[in-house]
């Protein structure tokens, strides 16, 4: 697919970069990941995986638009889950295992208070908002491995790659959300642009995106310190463990 640059989606691009470009985990990962904080992380995607499939059922439920009821499943729902070798939670727990968790680590993780607070903002967002405000909001977070938007997966990959000395396989959750949420991301946001007729509903959009992408960088940051504390001091600023 080729990239869209109307001004609506211009909007929403520079949303997910400013917010991405402020992370404190990406700044983090560059130089300084250890094993302690990549099982951090493992354990609270595994979470938030597990609620992102709840948030898509709710933006499903309340749109009436069969084309964006089928994008939605097919895509996001069955592409990532059903399709054999390809599941994302299931790639998730092989990268984490890769990093010394074991399977019950990940699926009985507690997650930190600032992921309830980011899971609590995804819900409220794509259940209790129009079918378009939801599908902005989850449309966002995969817009972050966009090349314009931060390339967020696939720098994690390589990062991930040279500091933990983690193979391709290791990796492949962030490989394949590299090139799936390209798709996926510009998929969201043609729908909203042929389906969206207002400009009311078009800075309803753009207001949910940016609060979409409030709770990421809420999420992320609580990463980045719930990383660092497990941490010891000895390795806090090598990219060892």
């Amino acid at each position: 697919m080729g990239r869209v640059s109307s001004g609506f989606i211009e909007a929403l691009d520079r949303i997910v970069a400013d917010y991405q470009l402020s992370l404190k985990w990406c700044a983090y990962s560059k130089d300084r990941l250890t094993v302690h904080g990549a099982r951090t992380l493992v354990q609270q995607w595994g979470i938030f995986t597990r609620h992102s499939r709840r948030c898509w059922a709710y933006v499903v439920g309340n749109c009436s638009h069969l084309e964006i009821r089928k994008f939605v499943v097919t895509e996001n729902l069955y592409e990532e889950e059903a399709l054999e070798g390809h599941s994302h939670y299931e790639l998730l727990v092989r990268m984490g295992q890769a990093v010394g968790l074991s399977r019950e680590e990940i699926e009985q993780a507690k997650p930190l208070p600032t992921t309830v607070v980011a899971l609590h903002a995804w819900e409220t967002l794509t259940k209790n908002r129009t079918w378009y405000e939801g599908l902005a909001a989850k449309g966002v977070l995969e817009r972050t491995n966009n090349p314009h938007c931060g390339n967020f997966s696939a720098l994690e990959g390589e990062r991930w790659m040279r500091q933990l000395k983690l193979s391709r396989k290791d990796v492949e959750f962030w490989l394949l959300h590299d090139s799936v949420d390209q798709v996926h991301g510009d998929g969201s946001f043609r729908m909203l642009e042929k389906y969206l007729k207002t400009d009311a509903e078009r800075e309803a959009a753009i207001r949910a995106a940016e609060e979409s992408m409030m709770a990421w960088r809420v999420y992320f940051d609580g990463m980045y310190e719930a990383g660092i504390e497990r941490t010891p001091m000895k390795e806090r600023w090598y990219g060892t463990a």
